[in-house]
């Protein structure tokens, strides 16, 4: 008996430590693994919805805007007319309330400047009597316009009086920097490390190439410290390229009209950052 009960004694033992030597690890790890794996599983769900997040962002901002337009038409007798269509964004939208602005301002500005020079072309006894009655015509052309990013120029038709009339170019850039709406320039979209006087290189290496392209008869006449700085900003983005505007007068003679300078990201690769 005393032998039995020391066989049973000693199977239970062995049973007890092998369920020891197994149960104990299990436990142990069950304290640390399912802790981990509450951590894990949280952690990937916030990286899912982080992820929706910005995937849904992304989505926003490349919504297209919806424009609506005003339109001006004044008419002084046979003496003047206005006539201006001015785009106008969503203002709830931060980037179209500072585009509408950014419009807005330059509208003005040219309005007042025309309607100063009628008064005194009233004045001139010579300029009372033209054939045709003098002219303020503005027109937008619309790049892009999505709820991170505005880009459009304005085209302003002026006749006032002097040898010819005048066509100028004016753009607005507007887009999100820092998640905050800003007027953008070219300093504001340089890779790391590239120069404005890079970019532009670039670009009067283009200019000269359309010029020759309008007429390949003869050397085409460059501006000969390159193109102005006050060029510089006067770009519109496209979905594929950007596209420098220059009015008359400002990368050549009036007779060779304006130009419109398109360098594709592809060729910008490097110097610009994609918007």
């Amino acid at each position: 008996m005393v032998h039995a009960r020391a066989s049973i004694s000693g199977i239970d033992s062995t049973r007890f430590k092998s369920a020891k030597t197994i149960v104990t690890p299990y436990i142990t790890t069950k304290r640390f693994y399912i802790p981990c794996l509450i951590g894990y599983t949280f952690a990937m769900r916030t990286v899912i919805i982080l992820g929706i997040a910005t995937v849904l962002l992304l989505l926003a901002c490349a919504q297209p805007l919806k424009v609506n337009y005003r339109t001006e038409c004044t008419r002084q007798g046979d003496f003047y007319t206005i006539d201006i269509r001015m785009p106008m964004f969503p203002k709830e939208n931060p980037v179209g309330a500072l585009a509408n602005k950014e419009v807005k301002s330059i509208v003005k500005q040219f309005k007042i400047e025309f309607l100063k020079t009628m008064t005194e072309n009233r004045n001139n006894k010579y300029l009372r009597r033209m054939p045709e009655p003098f002219q303020l015509q503005i027109r937008p052309t619309i790049a892009m316009a999505r709820a991170d990013l505005i880009s459009l120029y304005l085209e302003i038709f002026w006749w006032a009086g002097g040898a010819h009339p005048n066509t100028f170019y004016r753009v607005v850039n507007v887009g999100l920097v820092n998640g905050k709406p800003q007027v953008l320039g070219l300093r504001d979209i340089l890779d790391q490390g590239v120069s404005a006087e890079t970019v532009m290189q670039r670009v009067a290496q283009q200019l000269e190439t359309v010029k020759r392209q309008r007429d390949p008869s003869g050397e085409p006449w460059m501006p000969e410290k390159g193109i102005p700085q006050e060029y510089w900003n006067s770009f519109i983005f496209t979905p594929s390229a950007i596209v420098w505007v220059f009015e008359p007068y400002a990368v050549g003679a009036y007779a060779e009209g304006g130009f419109l300078i398109r360098l594709s990201y592809e060729e910008l690769q490097g110097l610009v950052r994609r918007p």
